[in-house]
Formats: C-alpha cells, sequence, structure tokens
C-alpha cells in the first residue's frame, strides 16, 4: 500500500488508498467481489471496447507500441464474454435508481447496450460527445464518442436542467493515457449524478481521470486498473511528483 506521504513503488492492493480515494491494481472483478450489495453511487467507465481500427493496421488503439492497452484488440464475440461478469457484478454493487455511464463508440455501441441491458440495467439516454473536431483519416472522419446512461431500475432525477445530450468538450489536454477523458466532460457526469460524499466506481481506471475529477468534487471514488504502470502514474500525481 501507498501512502500520500511517501513515494513507495506499489507492491500490493490496494495499491494507493487516502481520503477520498482507493485505487486497485487488479482486475475489476476481484475488486467487484468484495462490494457489498448496492453500495455504489455511481459508475463511470471506458471499457477496452476496440471499436474503430482495424487490428491490420498496426495503428491506433491496435499499435504496438507504448500505448498498447491490455484487453484493447478483442473480437466482438471475445468482447461479449468479457464484459458479461462485470456489468453483472456492476449491476448487484450499484445502488437502485442510481445512474452509470459507459463510454463507446458507434462500432460497439451496439453491443455495449445489449450487455447492459442483459445485466439488467435500464438504459436512459444516449450522450453525443462531441471533441470539437474530427481525426486522421478519410471519409466520416471520427469526432464523436458516446456515452450511455444507464440506471438500476427507474432512475434517479439528475441534478442539473442544463445539459443536453450533446455534449462538447476538447480532447484531454496533455494526456497520459490515449483513452484518456477530459475533466471538463467527465465534471459534468460527477456533477449530473452524484452529490458530495456519494461514491463513484470506475472498473477500468486507466489514468484515474475519474478519480481526480471525483476527489477534486468531494466525492469518494474506487478504480481498478490491471496496469501497475497507470496506478504508480497516480500515486505519484498524488504525491506531488506529476503536475
Amino acid at each position: 500500500m501507498i501512502n500520500s506521504s511517501t513515494n513507495a513503488p506499489i507492491t500490493q492492493n490496494p495499491c494507493y488508498t487516502q481520503p477520498f480515494i482507493e485505487l486497485f491494481n487488479e482486475d475489476c472483478l476481484q475488486t467487484l467481489s468484495r462490494f457489498e450489495d448496492n453500495s455504489i453511487d455511481c459508475v463511470i467507465t471506458d471499457p477496452p471496447y476496440s471499436g474503430l481500427t482495424s487490428k491490420s493496421k498496426g495503428t491506433g488503439r491496435f499499435a504496438n507500441d507504448d500505448n498498447h492497452i491490455e484487453f484493447d484488440d478483442m473480437s466482438e464475440r471475445a468482447f461479449l464474454l468479457f464484459v458479461k461478469p462485470i456489468f453483472r457484478e456492476l449491476y448487484r454493487t450499484i445502488k437502485l435508481g442510481s445512474h452509470l455511464y459507459c463510454f463507446t463508440d458507434w462500432k460497439q455501441l451496439r453491443n455495449m447496450a445489449d450487455c447492459l441491458e442483459l445485466a439488467s440495467f435500464k438504459i436512459v439516454n444516449i450522450v453525443c460527445w462531441n471533441k470539437g473536431h474530427f481525426g486522421t483519416g478519410a471519409g466520416y472522419r471520427s469526432q464523436a464518442e458516446y456515452i450511455l446512461v444507464f440506471s438500476k431500475g427507474l432512475p434517479n432525477t439528475f441534478n442539473l436542467k442544463n445539459v443536453g445530450n450533446v455534449i462538447t468538450a476538447s480532447r484531454a489536454k496533455e494526456a497520459i493515457h490515449p483513452h484518456q477523458k477530459p475533466t471538463e466532460l467527465l465534471k459534468l457526469l460527477v456533477e449530473n449524478s452524484t452529490k458530495e460524499g456519494d461514491t463513484i466506481y470506475d472498473p477500468f481506471a486507466g489514468s484515474c481521470s475519474t478519480l481526480k475529477t471525483a476527489k477534486a468534487l468531494n466525492r469518494n471514488c474506487k478504480g481498478s486498473e490491471l496496469s501497475k504502470e497507470y496506478c504508480q502514474m497516480y500515486a505519484d500525481f498524488e504525491n506531488g511528483l506529476l503536475l
């Protein structure tokens, strides 16, 4: 365990803990197995959905470089098998009426929504995240991702009255993770679905942007991340080594 006053390397789970934050360097199913039923107020996550880039190109999500993410090159069939038990455990641990936000692209949107409904979640909305400008390529170049908004049972009332289902926010600045989400966008989700003191969980923490945003807004946040490197980066950030 790493204490916020030390810089010791990560050696066991939880790998980082302090007021408001718990980060676990392990498979999210291991973390979820320790959670009590109906104990989480909100889930915000970005699973490794493997949607847009052809494996044969060796670029983007499937590049053989430092940006390669474990489990980020699954086939559609493998992806469905991968997320099924995770969504079931999320349903068990989230509170009745609470919201779940799940990022996806257009290609995996149907699969992701089907998996969530099969886990008994109820669809509430689909939010389009407009990144403001399109990426590389040709044809209809990618400019957006989608956020599936689901709930356990009938959804609790949202807190904000001035948010539409198209949100424009620039990509994360100085990102340390290839799929990092911007704080501006995450802040809206956190404020719309939780109050101070609530507990948020991210089963695929990655750069830990969800944890950082939740802490800044006085929410508790728990996260799971397989990569020791990203967990160490977050510990270093909290220790003041990353600005």
